[in-house]
């Protein structure tokens, strides 16, 4: 089981019960937080690293927590005063098992299907070309790289990504990245403040990333701002946290 396996297995949960942004965040967050620890079993996830990873406040992480738990995505075992011990459990036995004899018995009908004299025509694949069962999320971290907002790789993000990928077959990472490159180019010509800057979960779930994609975007005159001059990113607030030590803190405790 690898980490793109365990995302495959999450949207697959995710299809037939969904979830909500919270949930979503959390769950990507822990995933996160468990990769970090060497997939142990059970790994601790102090409720001030899930709040800089999901934005979720305390009250938020409990919610999403055990709504999560009840869907039976994971577990969790609460410490006292210590961290809270937390268990990924949708990659268990059965699943994998399940998925592995599916995956077989695909490519075993593919490889007799071409032994007995047919061809790849004779086979329905536009299905699965349509619908990638893996999540796309090879230039992920281009796209957050190139948004023009503080920590646009939170797990909302990541969600609303694949989500656009998974619905419209017509739309490349690629597209993604030149659309995030764009909208910051929009950005710093018009002067908008870091406050006025759509989070990447708005500008990708709300479809509002259409207009800034390659062919579609127009690019804004130069002095057309309201009053603002130079480079205004210059001026972004960057929050203080330092996700080095707080992962290092993760991973020794």
């Amino acid at each position: 089981m690898n980490y793109i396996s365990m995302i495959n297995l999450f949207w697959d949960s995710a299809t037939t019960n969904p979830l909500s942004t919270g949930q979503v965040s959390l769950y990507f967050a822990l995933l996160h937080v468990c990769n970090r620890s060497n997939w142990a079993e059970w790994f601790q996830a102090p409720n001030q690293v899930l709040s800089v990873l999901t934005g979720l406040s305390r009250s938020g992480i409990l919610k999403a927590r055990n709504e999560l738990k009840q869907r039976g995505l994971i577990d969790f075992r609460e410490r006292g005063t210590k961290a809270t011990l937390y268990k990924v459990t949708i990659a268990n036995s059965t699943q994998v098992s399940m998925q592995n004899s599916a995956q077989n018995g695909m490519q075993d009908g593919v490889q007799n299907s071409v032994r007995n004299g047919s061809t790849l025509k004779d086979i329905d694949i536009d299905r699965d070309r349509k619908n990638p069962p893996i999540s796309p999320i090879a230039l992920f971290g281009e796209f957050c790289a190139a948004y023009p907002k503080a920590d646009a790789d939170r797990p909302g993000a990541q969600y609303a990504y694949c989500r656009v990928l998974r619905e419209d077959c017509h739309i490349t990472e690629q597209d993604l990245v030149a659309a995030a490159v764009n909208y910051a180019e929009a950005v710093r010509i018009l002067g908008r403040e870091e406050k006025y800057i759509r989070s990447p979960e708005s500008f990708l779930s709300d479809n509002f990333f259409a207009g800034y994609l390659p062919g579609q975007y127009k690019r804004p005159q130069e002095g057309t701002g309201k009053g603002r001059k130079g480079n205004s990113f210059n001026n972004f607030a960057q929050n203080s946290y330092d996700f080095a030590a707080l992962e290092e803190e993760l991973v020794s405790n």
